[in-house]
């Protein structure tokens, strides 16, 4: 991004760990860090009071998207040992003044936003939850097919065949030496999202299953290996997208060039 994210701390002060809950805080559509994709522009600590600005690609990014990240800041940074409070300022948005008073006073969207017709968010957290899963799993398809592994042994797969060695993963066919695979950072994301939709995660488990936790098989492998990768493509383009328009709109002098049918950027209330 054009600009770093400025910290404002306290002589003496160590925010190692505020900054590490930010890097695990996604936008939930897209599943990437807000951090990585710039989103968070400035943090600040006085006497265990941090506050922190963000600003989304567009002053028009729908209301329950915008919400929902700065609510996913402020509990994140409310973890940290020696914060007490949270106050989370959202630049340049629509709904700022709203969204600003319900997260920092932990009321619900649905009380921020009487009439909506929203209510609850949880059901499309839990989408999310599901596009991040297929997300991650295109991508660790991907690398076990590029290191060579065909659909009858990707199927085969358990949990426990996968080795992490520092950076890298392997996975380990039979009585065959270990293969490198990829980054140890695809399979990491991927079992973790696992858990979070409650899929098993124990050594004996299937690598490989659907969001109900089936097996997926050799026949319908490719059908659902290019479904999987539609998605994948999707939310890289949508990433892609944001990256720019932010840019632009942190660099007035940088014309962005938007492809008539480009998609909105968090459209409102899906």
């Amino acid at each position: 991004m054009s600009q770093e994210l400025q910290c404002a701390f306290p002589p003496g002060y160590d925010g190692t760990a505020l900054l590490e809950r930010l890097r695990h805080v996604l936008d939930p559509e897209l599943d990437e860090p807000m951090l990585q994709l710039g989103f968070i522009r400035s943090l600040t600590v006085h006497d265990g009071h941090a506050t922190i600005t963000i600003q989304l690609p567009t002053s028009w990014c729908a209301a329950n998207f915008a919400y929902m990240m700065a609510e996913d800041i402020r509990h994140a940074l409310l973890t940290v040992v020696g914060i007490h409070q949270v106050t989370v300022r959202l630049g340049d948005h629509f709904a700022a003044a709203a969204i600003e008073a319900a997260v920092n006073a932990g009321t619900s969207f649905a009380e921020a936003f009487p009439g909506e017709g929203c209510g609850s968010l949880a059901p499309l957290r839990a989408l999310f939850l599901q596009k991040g899963f297929t997300n991650r799993q295109a991508q660790l398809l991907r690398e076990l097919r590029a290191a060579g592994l065909p659909p009858q042994a990707m199927c085969a797969l358990r949990v426990g065949d996968v080795l992490v060695q520092e950076a890298v993963y392997l996975v380990r066919q039979g009585g065959h030496a270990p293969v490198q695979v990829g980054p140890a950072e695809t399979f990491q994301r991927y079992l973790a999202r696992r858990g979070e939709l409650g899929l098993s995660c124990v050594p004996s488990a299937l690598l490989l299953t659907d969001l109900q936790g089936q097996p997926l098989t050799v026949e319908g492998f490719e059908t659902y290996y290019h479904a999987a990768r539609t998605v994948r493509v999707a939310l890289e383009a949508n990433g892609s997208f944001c990256r720019a328009v932010l840019a632009g709109r942190q660099n007035p002098l940088l014309t962005i060039d938007t492809p008539e049918g480009a998609p909105d950027v968090h459209p409102q209330w899906p």
